[in-house]
């Protein structure tokens, strides 16, 4: 398991063709929230500055992508209680 931010399909792409079983997970937060998370953050390596960038660059996953869109509002247990669901069910599937 890894996490980076694979903002743009291209870069999805380059890394389905290194591991193409790659499983994503898109954490949906609206510009507002991610701002203020951003912002709130003390000696972080990302200034809030650029997180209008950040979204301008966003290519969110397409229908034909392995994805899970998950909204990243929701509290932290919900969430990995969301993703780890949809894990065991890809893995269901890719049993099969």
């Amino acid at each position: 398991m890894a996490a980076c931010s694979a903002l743009k399909r291209i870069y999805r792409d380059r890394l389905r063709r290194s591991e193409p079983s790659i499983l994503f997970v898109h954490l949906r937060i609206s510009r507002e929230e991610a701002f203020r998370r951003v912002a709130g953050r003390r000696g972080h390596f990302m200034p809030a500055s650029l997180v209008d960038d950040q979204f301008a660059t966003l290519e969110p996953p397409g229908a034909d992508e392995k994805a899970f869109s998950v909204d990243a509002e929701r509290p932290v247990a919900e969430i990995v209680v969301a993703v780890n669901e949809f894990l065991a069910v890809e893995r269901l599937k890719s049993a099969e």
